[in-house]
């Protein structure tokens, strides 16, 4: 299956679930679609079609919305959304128009809060000590769903640093983002690090940002990906170079990028093309930042 046939598969598929039967007909269906709809998300990312994929994203996104809500319970189904609108506004949409991209991790982020509500561990509306106490309850099965969430939460406010809002909420993803660290650290080949090390880089130095320890994060990120994800770099380059006025390490960290082979990591071809676009997008803003 390739990037064009697995975006109609995902439409397809999800169309005869919406129109088909009752309630209970529709939820059992997508009960029975979301592995088809993983594998599906695994064939994408191993593909190198961008243009397709991103025109096929928006249409099948607001359909995954659709049969979320006709499976309100269904938390793998929920956990593939906030997982594809991250990826969708990060790889396609921020580079281009950042405020559009705010408003799909909010959607991401929506989707993510639904499930994680549901939990008796999640009590973002306690102290900051005790919802770290209560997160402790929170285990290797429940790492998707919180990073998926997380990975919205924090795209949303790097994007909105000026905002009242993204700075009450940092305590909160903090703390949960040190907990899937403590959990698994090493999920999407090392994502959380990666994701940390942005927290912390773009984080005020006041607020409790730490550029060491960002730079710390995102070298236990290469490790785990073995700097094969190229993503990484990116976030490396976007957050920690520019936060530290370190031209050379952002060129040439988003030269790596750019040198890198196709094939340097099958399976996550689609993301490494993404990776690559991004990277060709901030080189444009080298000589406003530094």
């Amino acid at each position: 299956m390739n990037g064009r046939r697995g975006v109609t598969t995902v439409a397809a598929l999800g169309a005869l679930v919406l129109l088909g039967g009752c309630g209970i007909t529709r939820r059992a269906a997508v009960s029975t679609m979301v592995p088809i709809l993983e594998k599906t998300v695994e064939v994408l990312y191993r593909d190198q079609d961008l243009d397709t994929v991103e025109k096929g994203m928006p249409g099948n996104l607001l359909l995954l919305r659709g049969m979320c809500e006709s499976s309100p319970k269904n938390r793998d189904l929920w956990t593939l959304g906030a997982q594809l609108y991250f990826y969708y506004a990060m790889g396609f949409v921020e580079g281009e128009n950042p405020e559009q991209a705010k408003l799909l991790y909010l959607q991401g982020l929506s989707m993510g809060r639904a499930q994680l509500d549901r939990l008796d561990w999640f009590r973002p509306d306690l102290d900051i000590d005790a919802f770290a106490e209560e997160l402790q309850e929170a285990g290797k099965d429940d790492v998707p769903l919180l990073f998926w969430t997380l990975a919205n939460w924090v795209s949303w406010i790097n994007l909105s640093m000026n905002e009242p809002a993204a700075i009450a909420d940092l305590p909160i993803v903090e703390v949960a983002l040190e907990r899937v660290l403590e959990i698994d650290p090493t999920f999407f080949r090392g994502m959380p690090y990666a994701f940390a090390g942005t927290l912390w880089a773009t984080k005020p130095v006041l607020l409790g940002g730490d550029p060491e320890l960002a730079r710390e994060a995102f070298e236990s990120a290469f490790e785990a990906s073995g700097r094969r994800l190229l993503f990484f770099q990116v976030l490396y380059a976007q957050s920690y170079c520019r936060q530290t006025l370190d031209q050379e390490g952002f060129r040439k960290t988003l030269d790596e990028v750019l040198d890198a082979p196709a094939d340097l990591d099958p399976d996550y071809r689609l993301l490494n093309e993404v990776a690559k676009r991004r990277a060709r997008t901030l080189l444009e803003y080298e000589d406003e930042w530094f």
